[in-house]
């Protein structure tokens, strides 16, 4: 196939799957459509994700993407948690913390899909962790009581993983 055939194949479907979220949208009893706006930034991102998938040729340099495809994910699922929960636009006084988690993210998958380096995946790892525990320890704070629930729970998570890891790496090490 070529490339040009490729990119408007995938460009097709992504429109097409846009416009049947649209619809279906649409038919929910009291879901409007101005609430599902956020899809448009999550399809979005998986939009810039797609050309490292595509064109495996130029995955290394295409894998770069994955970071901005991230970025507007999160935003899109953000945004959409907000649109969806009734407008609960007060959490951006500490979902912002979540934005270098996204960076942290787009840097894990580019180094993983697209070959780079392990250095990046260490950084992209722990940009990530660390921009959630934030997240989660403010949002356990300051949080409405689903948001404080979401964030104590993130944290007992990280907890039990860290736990589990740290009982793996000392029997492999024994």
């Amino acid at each position: 196939m070529k490339n040009i055939n490729r990119g408007s194949l995938i460009a097709g479907i992504g429109l097409i799957l846009l416009g049947a979220l649209f619809i279906v949208f649409n038919l929910l009893p009291d879901f409007t459509i101005k609430q599902s706006w956020p899809m448009i930034l999550i399809v979005a991102g998986f939009g810039f994700c797609l050309p490292a998938l595509a064109w495996p040729e130029s995955r290394k340099g295409l894998a770069a993407l994955f970071i901005p495809g991230a970025i507007l994910f999160v935003l899109g699922a953000i945004f959409l948690f907000n649109t969806l929960t009734k407008n609960t636009w007060d959490i951006w006084a500490f979902a912002w913390i979540l934005i270098p988690a996204s960076v942290g993210l787009g840097m894990m998958l580019a180094a993983k899909i697209g070959g780079w380096s392990h250095g990046v995946w260490v950084v992209g790892t722990w940009m990530a962790i660390l921009s959630l525990a934030l997240f989660a320890v403010f949002a356990a704070i300051f949080g409405t009581n689903v948001i404080q629930y979401i964030g104590a729970g993130i944290l007992v998570v990280m907890g039990i993983y860290l736990l589990v890891q740290s009982f793996l790496k000392k029997s492999t090490a024994a």
